[in-house]
């Protein structure tokens, strides 16, 4: 399985060019993020950057779950299972490339909660989107999309207030992934979120390959 990336700017291309570091997200309920995939764009990732780090969303998922009219104890348990089966071909293709402490390698947002980069960028995006309509609105659609996928209908503002901390919580990764995990430059592969409201968790289709950098 071959992956392809289209630097979007010249500094994406330099970044590219580095190969210092790359920050794998993977989406839970992602039809997409099969064990083969997962192993094959972890090895590629191995095979191309200089360091690999993968992370998953943290206890903000099951937020989603809920949201979409889940018990909160089923949305645990779900939000569980789907970060297992990301986890087990992540760790494993982190081994076979040779890197001996792959759970070093692949984390949560619960996880880097604890790091201080992440912290001080979480408190600048959540200050962002309580004061700038412009964040605001982008971290609302981003959840009205998560909920309307994993229900199959419009979600209310209550609800989309339920889920918004899942995009509130992936955007220091975005913003500042370097600080975080303290690099010079990192390039981050994150997956478009499922468009298809009619689909339940687990069977979105695929993403392009041919991925924007």
């Amino acid at each position: 399985m071959e992956f392809l990336i289209r630097p979007c700017t010249d500094d994406s291309r330099n970044i590219l060019n580095r190969a210092e570091h790359v920050l794998i997200g993977l989406s839970p309920w992602n039809g997409y993020y099969k064990p083969r995939t997962v192993e094959a764009l972890v090895e590629w990732a191995c095979a191309n950057f200089a360091a690999v780090d993968v992370f998953v969303p943290g206890y903000e998922a099951a937020h989603t779950l809920t949201a979409a009219g889940l018990p909160p104890r089923e949305a645990v348990h779900r939000t569980r299972r789907a970060v297992s089966q990301l986890r087990n071909p992540a760790q494993r293709a982190l081994r076979r490339t040779g890197i001996t402490d792959p759970e070093l390698r692949f984390h949560s947002w619960t996880q880097l909660v604890n790091r201080p980069a992440y912290q001080h960028t979480l408190k600048r995006v959540r200050h962002a989107y309580r004061t700038d309509e412009a964040v605001r609105r982008a971290c609302r659609l981003t959840a009205r999309g998560a909920v309307l996928h994993a229900a199959g209908h419009e979600p209310t503002e209550q609800q989309i207030d339920q889920a918004v901390s899942y995009a509130i919580a992936e955007l220091p990764l975005v913003l500042d992934a370097p600080a975080i995990f303290e690099t010079e430059s990192t390039g981050t592969w994150i997956s478009s979120p499922p468009s298809s409201p009619a689909r339940p968790p687990g069977s979105a289709p695929p993403p392009d390959r041919d991925t924007p950098w």
